[in-house]
């Protein structure tokens, strides 16, 4: 019997979905223990000692993460925001932290699908046969992640989102609400497709794009290069 001594960094509505996942999966598991002690998180809430009745075990920067690097302890992050929870990830596993999966008991997942570490696949959703998902990724309810697909590291499906085989999704890409990837499609790295958007082509890094089908509508600006003279 393996024991798992799991940490919910991020206490808001994200982190609540995943202690959710946490415990539905615990009580179908026959070969391990999952002690969740509670959550951290970089803003202490409000006038709060628990969440969900878990207790608040401190701030990601205080010593307490030191503390709990001494034991056996594993993280997962239920960050929204992909580029904090890249950054926090990081931070986490430099200091021996181990990551860890949580998929709830209603996610169908398919032959040959590869899950990386500190990834949640929320409920009802479904992974489709050869499909890769990286590390530190958030698969929200609902989502079908089609056949040979890839989910880059740190990248999010909003509830709903609807990616259809072949796709590929950057790192730290996010796809809103209902969201669709059509067949063969790219999303580039940290780009954002909107919700109830379409990509019927391919989107580049660094991008937001909106609408059916989705158009661009904001590129982040690229770096200048100093004349000389």
């Amino acid at each position: 019997m393996k024991n798992i001594r799991l940490v919910i960094v991020g206490c808001g509505g994200l982190g609540q979905e995943v202690l959710w996942a946490a415990r539905r999966a615990q009580c179908q598991a026959s070969d391990q223990t999952v002690g969740i002690l509670g959550f951290c998180a970089e803003i202490a809430p409000p006038e709060n000692t628990e969440i969900a009745g878990l207790p608040f075990l401190g701030l990601v920067d205080s010593e307490l993460l030191n503390g709990l690097s001494n034991r056996p302890t594993h993280f997962i992050c239920a960050i929204g925001d992909n580029l904090n929870r890249k950054r926090i990830c990081g931070a986490l596993e430099a200091l021996g932290l181990e990551p860890w999966t949580v998929v709830d008991p209603s996610v169908i997942v398919g032959p040959s699908v590869s899950l990386g570490p500190g990834t949640y696949i929320g409920a009802g959703s479904i992974l489709s046969p050869n499909s890769c998902i990286g590390h530190h990724v958030v698969v929200n309810h609902a989502c079908s992640i089609g056949h040979d697909s890839v989910l880059g590291d740190f990248s999010q499906a909003c509830p709903g989102t609807r990616i259809s085989g072949w796709a590929s999704v950057g790192e730290g890409a996010l796809l809103g609400s209902n969201a669709v990837v059509a067949p063969k499609v790219s999303i580039g790295a940290w780009s954002i497709l909107g919700a109830a958007s379409l990509a019927s082509r391919d989107i580049p890094p660094g991008v937001t794009a909106l609408g059916t089908p989705a158009k661009i509508v904001f590129q982040k600006p690229q770096p200048q290069t100093r004349e000389e003279h």
